[in-house]
């Protein structure tokens, strides 16, 4: 599933690149296609550069960042519990606090497949 969200963000990202080559945004174009790495990497482990780089992507492309949110929320979900997992579904759009910030050294990674004596609920039930 992360997968599927790292290939979509990286389409969006291509979408986005082609775009600004095609309308002739030399600058811009070059730096799309230098976040590659960042969009991909975990909240939590971007280096001060890469933060500055997703903080220019932040005010520069709107729909790139909510994308890159909204993978950095499907990677957070697997990290938490269940009760925080569905938190922060439940919670819908992600902000920029939310992600890479619920995790503690105290909170278990999560299976996928574990059992919780209750029938999952996402936003949309």
């Amino acid at each position: 599933m992360i997968k599927l969200a790292t290939d979509a963000l990286d389409e969006i990202r291509r979408e986005v690149w082609n775009e600004a080559r095609k309308a002739g945004h030399k600058q811009a174009a070059k730096e799309l296609k230098g976040a590659r790495f960042v969009l991909w990497k975990n909240a939590h482990r971007l280096t001060e550069r890469q933060q500055h780089k997703l903080a220019e992507i932040q005010q520069t492309n709107k729909p790139l960042y909510r994308a890159y949110l909204i993978s950095q929320q499907l990677r957070e979900i697997y990290r938490v519990t269940y009760e925080e997992a569905v938190e922060l579904l439940e919670r819908g759009s992600p902000g920029q606090g939310d992600v890479g910030s619920r995790r503690s050294s105290s909170s278990p990674r999560r299976s996928p497949t574990a059992s919780q004596g209750s029938k999952p609920r996402f936003a949309t039930d």
